[in-house]
């Protein structure tokens, strides 16, 4: 095809053509005699992808990136960069979904003070860039990725304590939130995908979110039938009230303070009215069983907390949890399952 026969297969104009082309994104070759540039059908699926990736904001170096993918005829790397645009669309859209209620609140205040409240609008955008910060403040310090494919072998390990009640925590996750079957389900920081398969075993329909591209290949591999997305709890990559039921376990305590609290948030913005939210995690029973844990820790000669980063504080405070959810949802309940790990149930 020549130019002019590809813009009318396509749909677009033969100036963005050569915009496209100036930028690397296309190289059609030439024909030796006259020079002009002639097109084939591959040529035409490398503009449709273009055109697509731009129409849901890709950059045009991101769109270059993901086509280099594709070249290299890996569809799995293809695949993840489609999703890591995707998850950083979510992270933008949440992002403008608070501007848009910072807005509001602006409006609102305006008009109730009924001249411009500039200390409370100065508020209002303070905690709109807080909010903005914390979503891109997640990093992994643990590098999940490296650790996915030895992952179940150490849950398996019945002499790495705490782990030894990771069975138990899932079951009891399991009765909690039944019945199941036609439920949809979200599992936050599946990792290799334990819990969505337990639960859609039996008979929940599960989506599943790991921000580590490898965990998300194991758990695939476990579980094709799950859906699966690369995000974080900070942005989760969904609509509103998408889930009937939303799941996490042993993922909360890798962020901090101020981050699970933004978390928690967001696990209920995805689910339903009336649907539950359960959580197992390694939490401290209160705020003063910090120093007694830590000073038990030393005194066992142990050089590190179990599943902790140095950059992460100590585990959540399980009555910050249950204060959070009682003011946030209904039916709270909590189960202990031993000295560290806890179950927190909820209803929105």
């Amino acid at each position: 095809m020549l130019i002019h026969e590809i813009s009318r297969k396509i749909g677009i104009t033969a100036r963005a053509i050569r915009f496209y082309e100036q930028k690397g994104l296309l190289s059609p070759a030439k024909i030796k005699e006259n020079g002009y540039r002639t097109y084939t059908e591959q040529d035409a699926w490398r503009l449709q992808t273009i055109i697509s990736l731009r129409e849901v904001g890709m950059t045009l170096d991101d769109i270059r990136q993901t086509l280099n993918q594709s070249d290299s005829s890996s569809q799995e790397e293809f695949i993840y960069a489609l999703q890591l645009q995707r998850s950083m669309l979510f992270r933008q859209w949440t992002g403008m979904k608070q501007m848009i209620d910072t807005m509001d609140r602006m409006i609102h205040a305006a008009k109730v003070n009924q001249t411009l409240p500039t200390e409370q609008l100065y508020e209002l955008a303070g905690h709109n860039k807080a909010m903005r910060d914390l979503r891109d403040s997640w990093r992994d310090h643990w590098d999940f990725d490296a650790k996915a494919s030895q992952f179940d072998r150490q849950l398996k390990d019945e002499n790495l304590s705490p782990n030894a009640a990771y069975e138990a925590a899932l079951n009891l996750i399991a009765r909690l939130v039944s019945p199941l079957i036609g439920k949809k389900g979200l599992d936050v920081g599946t990792a290799t995908g334990n819990l969505a398969g337990k639960l859609q075993q039996l008979g929940a329909s599960m989506s599943a979110i790991d921000q580590s591209k490898q965990m998300l290949k194991l758990c695939e591999s476990k579980y094709p039938q799950i859906e699966l997305k690369l995000g974080n709890v900070l942005a989760i990559p969904f609509m509103d009230g998408h889930f009937d039921i939303v799941v996490s376990s042993f993922a909360l305590h890798h962020l901090t303070q101020p981050q699970r609290t933004l978390a928690w948030d967001e696990m209920l913005r995805v689910l339903k009215p009336g649907g539950r939210i359960c959580l197992a995690d390694y939490m401290l029973s209160d705020a003063s069983e910090q120093s007694t844990y830590i000073a038990k820790i030393i005194a066992s000669g142990a050089n590190k907390l179990p599943m902790m980063h140095e950059e992460v504080e100590l585990y959540p405070i399980h009555t910050d949890l249950i204060a959070w959810m009682k003011q946030h949802a209904s039916q709270v309940a909590s189960h202990r399952i031993n000295e560290l790990i806890y179950i927190v149930y909820a209803q929105k």
